[in-house]
């Protein structure tokens, strides 16, 4: 008697997907009984591997949880749901692309194939992540080059995601490449065609962030790749609703079923019909709105002045002064747990001297006096006047900001939180995202389509100094 396909996947409870499939290794007579192909490896493996399982040592919120108590969420948790959204869409897309690409005389791979490359690519944009997550890219990565790609037409600074390209291809490249199926219960959709395979390399370029424009890439793939990096992802439809979640912040109803039902592939790439326009205003008015409430709240903004002053150093005390690029196996250690556990030893006067060696685990005074506030919520900065503004384009509200004053080092900082409520190039963003109209031709641009959102945002705010601190505290870099 055969065994039921349930002994092939493992199901995740979550609360903001329900129940997320994880597919598990099966041996080669158990993989025949259920008339699968033989596999080297399953998603649980990728899952148990030291990479995945450091993402539950990284927040997913870095500072705003000193903010918002019940924001204990972790970068696996959300990995988990991009992958759980990106099989989804990869389910919902399959029949068009298949068609489009019938049509063309080109290959088709198999539904298996599809939905597991780009599961796996959910899973995986966020591995390269550092301790407090992109603010790890803006006061450590930044300082060091991304490796050169002939495919970018520019040098580029190193970010996270540049890191998640080098540990797919790297270090996960062998169980990528053993992968077979796609979770489900259908054999025949399921499984991988006989000869296919995942190519870490397709899963590189998904995750890259500019997106990189590559020929040789195959066609579907790149037709799947503005929903890593286009005008909506599977990555901020997970992140939107779960922060919101996890807040305990009412962001209003996000349809994310419709937006998925009115997207297809044409021969434009992907393509939304204009009747999901509402629905993708409405995710986007909820992306803008969680930054507005969230992660740009202004105790989140002062603690991140605090942890700016102090974050770079303790980085450089812990794992040196040199690229995790050329370091990569020692980056696997380095998470939020390792960080915090040292800032707590430096806030009790351990391990703190004048003149510290990069990787010698130790920081200076000063540093040591910021962990001290940060660790007990105690920022030391105040916002004393804030503005608002939505501008398009160039016309940035200059005068507006101005009214704020100016800085002035170590009293007064003039903080400019600024996010693009819509994708606010509208060449790169038609590119990513055809509207197709009711009468089947193509309708106004997508970039025309939004203009009732604003093309950028802007929370800006003054910071003075809370008394009490002393001013030689302030850390010269």
């Amino acid at each position: 008697m055969g065994r039921h396909a349930f002994a092939a996947m493992n199901l995740i409870s979550d609360p903001i997907h329900g129940y997320i499939e994880l597919t598990k290794r099966l041996g080669p007579s158990e993989s025949a009984a259920l008339g699968l192909p033989a596999e080297a490896s399953a998603e649980d493996d990728l899952l148990d591997t030291a990479w995945l399982q450091r993402l539950r040592r990284i927040s997913q919120l870095q500072s705003a949880r000193w903010v918002f108590p019940t924001a204990e969420h972790s970068r696996f948790t959300h990995g988990l749901g991009v992958m759980h959204e990106a099989g989804l869409w990869a389910r919902s897309l399959y029949p068009s692309l298949q068609a489009t690409l019938a049509e063309r005389g080109e290959p088709v791979p198999s539904e298996g194939l599809v939905v597991e490359t780009l599961r796996v690519a959910g899973l995986l944009h966020d591995v390269g992540h550092g301790p407090f997550a992109h603010f790890f890219d803006e006061h450590v990565l930044e300082a060091f080059e991304a490796p050169p790609d002939p495919r970018r037409s520019a040098p580029k600074r190193l970010s996270h995601e540049d890191l998640s390209q080098l540990i797919i291809e790297r270090e996960l490249a062998t169980l990528i490449q053993g992968l077979r199926r796609a979770p489900g219960a259908v054999a025949e959709r399921d499984a991988f065609a006989p000869g296919e395979e995942i190519d870490p390399g397709w899963v590189a370029f998904l995750v890259s962030k500019p997106a990189l424009a590559d020929p040789t890439m195959p066609r579907w793939v790149r037709w799947l790749q503005p929903l890593l990096s286009g005008v909506f992802t599977v990555d901020n439809l997970d992140y939107v609703r779960r922060d919101a979640y996890f807040t305990g912040v009412a962001v209003g109803p996000v349809d994310v079923e419709r937006l998925r039902r009115y997207a297809f592939i044409s021969e434009r790439g992907l393509t939304l019909y204009e009747s999901g326009l509402g629905a993708l205003e409405m995710f986007l008015s909820a992306r803008l709105f969680m930054y507005e409430q969230v992660y740009f709240h202004r105790t989140v903004r002062a603690i991140d002045l605090d942890l700016a002053e102090a974050f770079a150093p303790s980085i450089r005390a812990i794992a040196g002064d040199g690229s995790p690029v050329d370091a990569l196996g020692a980056y696997a250690d380095l998470d939020e747990y390792a960080l915090l556990h040292q800032a707590a030893r430096w806030a009790r006067g351990e391990s703190v001297a004048e003149d510290p060696l990069p990787g010698d685990g130790r920081v200076r005074p000063e540093i040591a006096r910021a962990w001290a506030g940060i660790l007990l919520r105690r920022p030391t900065w105040r916002a004393v006047a804030e503005v608002r503004a939505s501008y398009e384009g160039d016309a940035f509200p200059q005068g507006l900001v101005d009214g704020l004053g100016s800085g002035e080092s170590g009293r007064v900082v003039i903080d400019l939180a600024i996010v693009d409520a819509r994708p606010a190039e509208a060449t790169a963003t038609d590119s990513l995202l055809a509207i197709e109209g009711r009468d089947g031709r193509p309708a106004a641009p997508v970039s025309a389509s939004l203009r009732r959102l604003p093309a950028w945002s802007l929370i800006g705010r003054r910071y003075e100094r809370v008394r009490g601190r002393p001013l030689d505290a302030a850390v010269r870099d």
